[in-house]
């Protein structure tokens, strides 16, 4: 008799098991959009559908951030719909993105713990980086899809694992505000010391948004003047090495003329992201219930510039229309205050710091760009679950303590 209730017990570890290793798996590839069967859907999707559907008990109680995500669905799929420059891709894509990923996607994390999260997302944002530094310096090809920019010297500007180059910083730059949860002050700081190159690496403007997380780093790190002494002086003999032709030093002197002629276009290229996002407002008019679709809003946008919007916020908006945006960006807005109201603040920051770096990037189809908010959408039900029992308890005791006055009507 005993050996036949075993039988349960182990197919549900060996399923608990099975769902634990995708979803790990899952969360470490989903920054590397390189790999993929396409582009639009990668390596780490399998993983993802997989421990989602694993974790299929999770999706009985539905959290708060859900239901402005869900609610947006009908009418992102509309627009598509809606849109004659739109083929069958595209709402394949809309639907897994918006109606899978962004209000399901927690489910396959939310059994890992806050800790294994942070770790793995640690692990992924350094593995990408060392790809993108190995990339730049030209010991490591490009991948795929992938197009490094060789400016005719010794540096490239990299993308890592990801699709480009702002699409590298965009997913290192929120993995800053994770550092200080890793216990060791050697290993926050040689994690510091691979993600800041990572991110040069890139020659990207948009790694001004970095620095918020290097100064939250620094803030939170018990030996932080020792740390900042530290970087100081190492960017300081960095710098003195690039009067020399070899080593550090020549890899120095690339680097800076690469960033030089980064500089030099500067202008024409806030110019150029001024004008697309003119040319977007004035689309935004016609999008107040529904949008136009992504194939269509591409085509409006680019019909002037040969380019599309570079602001993650107005292309929702132009895509899904002015109610699915709002809804979306609710939701996103509810897992920010959730993560802060329960003293997740570092993971709270982490999702803030990823909203600010979305700011210059085009709203794309693809998984990777939202893992932030599926992360942080996972330690929030998390944590929400742990203090539930703790908080009906409190009730419970107050209730059975405090006294049962009973009304009497006045003579």
């Amino acid at each position: 008799m005993s050996h036949v209730h075993s039988i349960p017990s182990v197919s549900s570890a060996s399923t608990g098991n099975l769902q634990t290793a995708c979803a790990m798996t899952a969360l470490y590839l989903l920054p590397f959009p390189a790999l993929n069967f396409g582009v639009s859907f990668t390596l780490a999707d399998v993983f993802l559908v997989t421990a989602v559907l694993l974790n299929a008990p999770q999706l009985v109680r539905l959290q708060p951030f859900q239901v402005p995500c869900l609610l947006a669905v009908p009418l992102f799929v509309a627009s598509t719909l809606l849109d004659p420059d739109s083929s069958l891709i595209e709402l394949v894509q809309v639907l897994y993105i918006w109606g899978f990923v962004v209000p399901f996607g927690w489910v396959a994390f939310v059994g890992l713990g806050v800790r294994r999260i942070v770790l793995v997302v640690l692990a992924s944002a350094v593995t990408n980086a060392v790809v993108a530094i190995g990339q730049g310096i030209g010991y490591l090809p490009e991948l795929g899809n992938q197009h490094i920019i060789n400016f005719g010297g010794s540096f490239s500007r990299a993308a890592g694992l990801s699709l480009k180059c702002n699409s590298l910083v965009m997913g290192l730059t929120p993995c800053l505000m994770l550092i200080p949860f890793l216990l060791r002050g050697r290993t926050r700081l040689l994690v510091l010391l691979v993600l800041i190159p990572g991110l040069l690496a890139a020659v990207s403007k948009s790694v001004v948004f970095a620095i918020p997380g290097v100064l939250w780093y620094v803030w939170h790190e018990p030996r932080r003047r020792g740390v900042a002494a530290f970087l100081c002086v190492l960017a300081l003999g960095w710098m003195v090495q690039g009067e020399g032709i070899t080593g550090v030093g020549d890899l120095w002197h690339h680097f800076s003329d690469v960033v030089t002629r980064r500089l030099e276009r500067i202008d024409n290229s806030i110019e150029e992201r001024i004008e697309l996002i003119r040319i977007s407002l004035g689309h935004a008019a016609d999008a107040l219930l529904l949008g136009f679709g992504p194939a269509g809003t591409h085509v409006r946008v680019s019909a002037m510039t040969n380019n599309t919007v570079h602001v993650y916020y107005l292309g929702v908006l132009l895509t899904g229309g002015l109610p699915a945006a709002l809804l979306s960006f609710t939701g996103m807005g509810l897992i920010v205050t959730g993560l802060w109201k329960h003293g997740q603040r570092h993971v709270c920051l982490y999702v803030v710091s990823h909203l600010l770096a979305l700011s210059v990037m085009t709203a794309l189809l693809v998984s990777f760009q939202v893992l932030p908010f599926v992360v942080g959408g996972a330690i929030l039900a998390q944590v929400s679950a742990s203090t539930a029992p703790s908080r009906e308890s409190e009730r419970r005791r107050l209730s059975f303590s405090s006294p049962n006055y009973a009304w009497t009507p006045s003579r």
